[in-house]
C-alpha cells in the first residue's frame, strides 16, 4: 500500500480567519427539528425582490449586446470585444455623471473607474495588486475580515488600530506609531462603518489625507454601505478631500439598485496607477462583467438617487424597530448613523461568542464582536436585514432571554444592560 500524500496548508492561511458554514448548516438543522425558526442576522445582504421591470431591462440590455452567455453570443455584432467596450464605456460614463452630481468631484471615467464583480473582492484585489511581501498594512479593528484575509494572501505585514466608540469609532491617527506608519504601503479604512455604523466627515478625511500624504500610504475606503446612511445624514467621499486622488481608493457597492440583479456589481473610484493594477489582477482571476449587465445598470443611473432613498427610508424603519427594541429591553444604545448593522454591547461578565452562543440557542444568529479583531470583543454585530415581523420575533425571543437572566440574579447577580 503505497503511503498517502500530506496535505498541508499554506502558512499564510494560519493568518485567515476560519468560516464554518458546515457548522452552520448543523446548528440550523437542530432548530428546524425543536419547530424553531432560525433567523440569521449575520450579513447585511440587502432582500431587494427581483422585479419584473428590472429583469425585462437586463434582458434587452444582454440581448442588445449580443445575448446572455458572453459578449457577441447569436446574433451579436461581429466584434464581440468592441461591443463590451462600449457597454463597459457607457456604465463607467453614467457613473461618472452620477459621482459628480453626488460629489461635486469630476473624474474620468476611462482611467479614475472600475467595475468588478463582488463586494469582498475589492480589498482584496487592493492588497493584492499593491501589497509587496513584508510590507505593512493598516486594518482597522474591529472591521471587515476581508482586510486581514487580502493582507495575509499577499505576504504582508497587519498592523491593526482601534476604533473606539469614545472616538466614534473613527481612528485617532496620532495614536499611530510614526515608525509604524512609515513602513505602511496601504491603509484600509471604511464608512459607513462595518460593523459599528459610524459615519465619517470631512473633517476626518482632511486629517486623513494628510497623515497620508506624510507617511506615503495609499489609502482604500470602502464605502459599499455608502448609500445606506439615516436621520438625514449623507456620507461625504474621500476623493472630495483635496489631494486624495493622488493616494486613494474608494470602493462603492451597487447592490442597492432596484431589482435584485446587480448584488455582485461594485465599482472601484480613484488613482488612476492603482486601478490599473487592480485590473490587471481582477482580469486573471475574475470571471468578465457581463456587457449587458453593466448596460443594464447604467440604464438605472439617472433615477438613482430615488432608488437609494426607497432603500434608505426601509432600512431605517428596520433600524428604529430594532434599536427601539433593543432599549425598552436595557440597553442603552446608540442607533447606527449608517450601514446594515447594529453594534451591540453584550451584558457583563459575557463574551461575544458566549452571548451570540445564548442567542443561536434562541434562533437568533450573530456575529460575535472578537471575530472581527481584538477591539470587537463586548460587542455583537446584528444586521436589521430582515422585515419587521422577523425583527420582533427577534426582540421577543431576547425578551425572554432576559426573562431568564433577572430569575438567575443569584448566578448572576451584576447583571445589567444598561
Amino acid at each position: 500500500m503505497r503511503n498517502p500524500v500530506v496535505i498541508e496548508r499554506a502558512e499564510r492561511l494560519h493568518q485567515v480567519p476560519l468560516n464554518r458554514p458546515l457548522e452552520h448548516s448543523r446548528y440550523l438543522r437542530r432548530l428546524a427539528a425543536r419547530g424553531i425558526e432560525p433567523i440569521d442576522l449575520t450579513t447585511g445582504s440587502p432582500d431587494t425582490p427581483i422585479q419584473r421591470e428590472t429583469i425585462e431591462r437586463t434582458f434587452n440590455a444582454m440581448t442588445a449586446a449580443g445575448g446572455p452567455d458572453y459578449p457577441g453570443g447569436p446574433g451579436g455584432p461581429a466584434d464581440p470585444a468592441e461591443e463590451g467596450r462600449l457597454a463597459g464605456a457607457g456604465f463607467r460614463r453614467e457613473f461618472s455623471n452620477w459621482f459628480a452630481y453626488r460629489f461635486d468631484v469630476e473624474i474620468d471615467p476611462d482611467v479614475h473607474v472600475l467595475p468588478f464583480a463582488g463586494g469582498a473582492a475589492g480589498p482584496a484585489s487592493v492588497a493584492m495588486a499593491l501589497v509587496n511581501p513584508g510590507e505593512t498594512v493598516l486594518v482597522p479593528d474591529p472591521s471587515h475580515p476581508a482586510y486581514r484575509t487580502s493582507t495575509a494572501l499577499a505576504n504582508g505585514q497587519i498592523h491593526s488600530y482601534p476604533l473606539y466608540g469614545r472616538n466614534d469609532f473613527l481612528p485617532n491617527l496620532k495614536q499611530i506609531e510614526p515608525r509604524v506608519a512609515g513602513q505602511a504601503k496601504l491603509m484600509y479604512i471604511g464608512y459607513p462603518n462595518d460593523p459599528t455604523g459610524a459615519v465619517a466627515d470631512h473633517s476626518f478625511f482632511r486629517e486623513l489625507v494628510d497623515f497620508a500624504r506624510r507617511h506615503n500610504i495609499i489609502v482604500c475606503h470602502d464605502a459599499t454601505q455608502h448609500f445606506l446612511t439615516y436621520d438625514g445624514i449623507e456620507a461625504p467621499s474621500l476623493l472630495q478631500t483635496p489631494g486624495a486622488m493622488n493616494l486613494g481608493i474608494e470602493l462603492f457597492s451597487l447592490s442597492v439598485l432596484p431589482g435584485g440583479v446587480f448584488r455582485d456589481l461594485s465599482v472601484a473610484v480613484g488613482n488612476p496607477s492603482a486601478l490599473a493594477a487592480m485590473s490587471q489582477l481582477t482580469s486573471h482571476l475574475h470571471a468578465p462583467l457581463l456587457p449587458g449587465l453593466q448596460a443594464a445598470a447604467a440604464t438605472v443611473f439617472p433615477d438613482l438617487n430615488r432608488h437609494v432613498e426607497d432603500a434608505a427610508s426601509k432600512y431605517q424603519l428596520r433600524r428604529d424597530l430594532m434599536v427601539s427594541g433593543l432599549r425598552d429591553l436595557g440597553w442603552n444604545l446608540r442607533a447606527p448613523r449608517g450601514g446594515p448593522y447594529v453594534w451591540l454591547p453584550v451584558p457583563p461578565r459575557y463574551s461575544s461568542v458566549r452571548f451570540s452562543i445564548l442567542l443561536r440557542k434562541a434562533g437568533v444568529f450573530v456575529v460575535p464582536g472578537v471575530y472581527l479583531g481584538e477591539y470587537g470583543e463586548g460587542y455583537v454585530r446584528m444586521a436589521f436585514n430582515v422585515d419587521e415581523s422577523q425583527i420582533q420575533t427577534v426582540l421577543e425571543r431576547m425578551d425572554r432571554l432576559m426573562s431568564r437572566f433577572r430569575l438567575r440574579k443569584r448566578a448572576f447577580p451584576a447583571v445589567s444592560l444598561a
